[in-house]
């Protein structure tokens, strides 16, 4: 092969590097070829020690690649480095597939978790916003019966349910739970007034308690006396009884209209509140350890009213509207923000860890095609 065919091979096979690189590598090959030649050596023993000028050029690309990814390390000037010395055979091309699937799987990876961080991130700003510029819907208002003290001229027969807070609650305030004349609740007491016909049947930590009243005569029937000590005979004649020490309790008039109440947790920290009419309408209230109130259920017919855990559903027997706090799906999106942080912290981990392995392994295998360039006076 002759000078000038040897060269014009060498600079179409190094086309893909940049034209300036091109020219000083094919000038570097004239002048060591011209000399040889001057030095009495024959033009083709020359071109023929400098070998195969493909092969030549695959190595001084996989050189030059590796100079650009020195200076500039990114993925793209890395794998250009990898895909050079497949070229070259030192890399099995089956061994650059389940790379190259590596890449992808990161990618996924990076996507992934960044997605889950974004949108953790979004449900911590709606969140915030949400409490902050908003009443919250997690849950239902405490729900009160009757009226306050200064509002007892409204009628007792109206149930009331106001939504005022807890922290609002005058401590002094009567109410009257139900359609009931005969029970009012006077801060942690209550307080039965009995009309001709209405009974009570309670339970207490001390023992059961039955009291009815008839032509104006109270009948008051307990087998327990510490039981009837904790009745407490009010100024106004009515009696009351501390609420922590009521497990149940059922009041009934002479219309069957009826309260009950129950404590359902361990020592009366989780009250249930039931109250019907003889037309057979009824509701049902739950109130946590808190006092705050968990759930509520109304039903008067085919009509019905649900609200718990934040969700509020209405039914007439034909529709019905189902409406989900929105709180409860930015719950989820700020569930996601750990997981995203942590997924990309093991990622960026991964990488790092690859990047020193992969590192390592190009630095080798460019020091093996170093070494055969080095043979050559042009290097």
């Amino acid at each position: 092969m002759k000078q000038d065919e040897f060269i014009e091979a060498l600079r179409r096979e190094l086309s893909s590097l940049p034209k300036q690189a091109v020219d000083e590598i094919v000038a570097d090959y004239r002048e060591y070829i011209g000399d040889a030649i001057a030095a009495g050596r024959r033009e083709e023993d020359v071109v023929a020690a400098l070998g195969d000028p493909v092969k030549l050029a695959r190595e001084l690309k996989a050189q030059a690649n590796y100079r650009q990814w020195q200076s500039r390390r990114s993925l793209g000037n890395l794998f250009r480095v990898i895909v050079s010395i497949a070229g070259l055979g030192l890399l099995n091309l089956l061994l650059l597939v389940p790379f190259i699937l590596y890449l992808v799987v990161l990618t996924i990876g990076y996507v992934t978790f960044t997605g889950l961080t974004i949108a953790g991130i979004v449900g911590v700003v709606a969140l915030s916003g949400h409490h902050l510029f908003s009443t919250p819907s997690h849950g239902i208002p405490s729900i009160h019966f009757g009226s306050r003290e200064h509002d007892k001229s409204a009628d007792a027969n109206s149930l009331n349910a106001s939504a005022t807070p807890d922290n609002d609650k005058d401590k002094d305030s009567e109410e009257s739970p139900g359609n009931l004349k005969d029970l009012k609740i006077v801060g942690n007491r209550f307080v039965f007034d009995l009309q001709d016909g209405s009974r009570v049947s309670m339970v207490t930590r001390a023992g059961p308690i039955k009291m009815r009243k008839e032509d104006d005569q109270l009948n008051i029937e307990t087998p327990s006396d510490g039981a009837r000590q904790l009745l407490t005979k009010e100024k106004d004649g009515t009696l009351s009884v501390s609420r922590d020490e009521v497990l149940t309790l059922d009041v009934r008039n002479d219309d069957d209209d009826r309260v009950s109440f129950a404590s359902a947790g361990p020592d009366g920290k989780s009250d249930v509140w039931k109250m019907s009419g003889d037309d057979g309408d009824h509701v049902q209230i739950e109130e946590d350890a808190h006092g705050n109130t968990s759930s509520l259920s109304a039903n008067s017919g085919p009509d019905s009213v649900q609200i718990r855990d934040g969700s509020v559903d209405i039914a007439d027997g034909h529709d019905r509207i189902l409406v989900h706090a929105s709180g409860g799906k930015y719950n989820h999106l700020v569930a996601m923000l750990p997981i995203g942080v942590l997924g990309l912290l093991f990622w960026v981990w991964l990488t790092r860890m690859s990047w020193r392995a992969v590192t390592r392994y190009v630095k080798r295998q460019i020091d093996v095609v170093s070494a055969s360039l080095d043979r050559d006076p042009t290097s």
